[in-house]
Parts: structure tokens; sequence; C-alpha cells
């Protein structure tokens, strides 16, 4: 099964990621929101693109499917900030003949941890 090498919070990668002005304003209009000037990231851009690079280490099968996302951010994070990324496996489960794995971000900056998600995929068993 996906990542069945790992153990439960073993710590799957780590990467660093630059929430710059260019990839802002890609992500806004591809939301159709209308560039204002703001200060901080929102949730929803940090996760998306932490997954992004998650993913591209991890790739997941075909026949995979993302089903959530869930982010908490503990300290407001400005726009141009350069975060380091934690992975780590959160949990494993088997049912109905597919895997559900639940991965965890951990989102730092200068060691301080600014914000966590975790990701819910259901993957097949082979």
């Amino acid at each position: 099964m996906y990542l069945d090498k790992f153990k439960i919070k073993d710590q799957l990668c780590e990467f660093d990621i630059e929430l710059n002005e260019g990839y802002i304003f890609d992500y806004y209009n591809s939301c159709g929101i209308n560039f204002h000037d703001y200060q901080y990231v929102f949730p929803t851009e940090l996760a998306t693109l932490s997954l992004k690079y998650f993913l591209e280490k991890f790739p997941i099968p075909n026949g995979s499917i993302h089903t959530s996302q869930e982010i908490e951010i503990t300290t407001p994070i400005k726009i141009g900030s350069k975060l380091t990324c934690r992975a780590f496996l959160d949990s494993i489960k088997e049912i109905r003949g597919r895997g559900i794995v639940i991965v965890n971000i951990k989102y730092t900056k200068s060691k301080k941890i600014l914000g966590h998600a975790n990701a819910t995929l259901l993957v097949p068993l082979s």
C-alpha cells in the first residue's frame, strides 16, 4: 500500500516553500479572487502549495482521491515568507478494500511552528 514502508509518526520528507507574490497572484487568479493589497497568506494557499510539493515527492497511485484538507494557522504568515515544511505519516487504515492515509504537515519558520495541516488520501491497496 501507499507509504507502507513508513511507520506511524515517521517523518516522510522536509521541503522549503516560498510564498512569493507570483505564486499568490496565480493562486488568486485560479480562485477568481480579485488581487488586493493582502499582507498575509490565506490558509488554503499554504495547504495547496505544500500538498503539491508533498505529492511531487510521493505521487499517489492511479485511482487515488484527495478527500479532505484541514489546516490551522497559529501565527499569521506574511506573503514572501520562506517556510520549512515537515511531512509526517499520521495514520493508515484499511476500510472496504481501500487505504485511508492521513499526512500531517507542520509549517515552521526559524524553528517556530506557525501552523499545521492534515491531508486525507483515499488510495487503492495494491
